[in-house]
């Protein structure tokens, strides 16, 4: 179930491996192995990529499926509407959200 978390998480900040590994200290040949289930990870490790990742070590280890608790109701309900749209949808959102905040800072 990690695996396919971080590397879930990873494409969906939209970095590189090599970048994940970097925060870790590690190769990227390491993180990748993590994200292919061939290596396991420290304890250590896992909290480090839950607070990289802004989840929880419950959300990585599959024991929850739900988006992170720190999020109030309407955020989390926003995200799982997000999720749910495909392709130009999801690049529409984007956008609107970056005249959005563009807006706010002029």
């Amino acid at each position: 179930m990690i695996f396919t978390r971080i590397a879930e998480l990873r494409k969906q900040k939209k970095i590189l491996q090599a970048d994940v590994a970097q925060h870790l200290y590690i190769s990227q040949q390491t993180y990748s192995s993590y994200e292919t289930g061939k290596s396991q990870m420290s304890f250590e490790t896992l909290c480090i990529l839950a607070d990289f990742f802004e989840v929880s070590t419950d959300y990585l280890l599959g024991r929850q499926d739900s988006i992170p608790s720190f999020l109030n109701e309407e955020e989390r309900e926003i995200i799982e509407q997000y999720r749910s749209l495909k392709g130009y949808s999801k690049d529409a959102v984007k956008n609107c959200l970056s005249f959005e905040c563009s807006r706010i800072r002029t």
